[in-house]
Parts: C-alpha cells; structure tokens; sequence
C-alpha cells in the first residue's frame, strides 16, 4: 500500500494510523485501548497484523505496545496541518477541525465511525 496526499482522502494505513492517534489523546486506560483494538479487529480482520507490521517497520507504531509513536504523532500532525506545538489536551479539537476545513475523507466505515465518535463530529 502507498501513503497518501496531504488532502482529500487518507490511505487505509493512514487513517489506521489517526485511529491510534485519536486513542493517544483520549484518557488513557483499558477500556479505550480495548475499543480501538475491537474497532481495529472488526474494520481490517486478518489484515490488522500485516497493516501493524508495516506501520512498526516505518517507526509510526510501536512494536512492544502496539500505540503510536512520536514519529507516528509527527506523521498525522503533518498530513492534518496541525501544529506540532499545539498543546495536547487540544489535539482533538485540531484533528476534527482540519478534518472537516480539508473535508478529509475516511473510507473504512468502522474507522471512521470511532474517530468521529471521539473527536464529536455527527
């Protein structure tokens, strides 16, 4: 799979990759990493394994915990514009304002649904 283009639409490891971004700045306990790994198991099924593996191989995703990483963090600030120095607990508010100002679109509907849910968009 290639990457995508800064706007429009995100490729299915893009937008996989934004899933565990959106669960980095959630609260962090058991209950959110349980439902991104469901939501992840449901959209992508025997394909999550070899997705996480090239994720891991580019440094986005960390290999002994399977969360994002500071590149990976770096990563989606890039193709969403938002500033890497913006403060964290504002992360989200970034994440579903650059989403609907570039009307990014998310192809994988379980995907999509988790990272509107989280981010509160309709």
């Amino acid at each position: 799979m290639k990457w995508g283009k800064p706007m429009g639409r995100l490729v299915e490891k893009e937008q996989i990759l934004l899933a565990y971004y959106v669960c980095n700045f959630l609260e962090k306990n058991d209950k959110n990493a349980d439902e991104l790994g469901e939501v992840l198991t449901k959209a992508l099924g025997d394909n999550l394994t070899s997705i996480q593996e090239a994720l891991n191989n580019k440094g986005l995703l960390s290999d002994h915990d399977q969360m994002i990483t500071n590149e990976g963090i770096l990563y989606i600030d890039n193709i969403l514009h938002i500033q890497s120095d913006a403060v964290e607990r504002n992360k989200l508010a970034y994440v579903k304002d650059n989403l609907l100002t570039y009307e990014i679109e998310l192809s994988v509907p379980e995907i999509k649904e988790y990272i509107h849910k989280h981010i509160g968009i309709e």
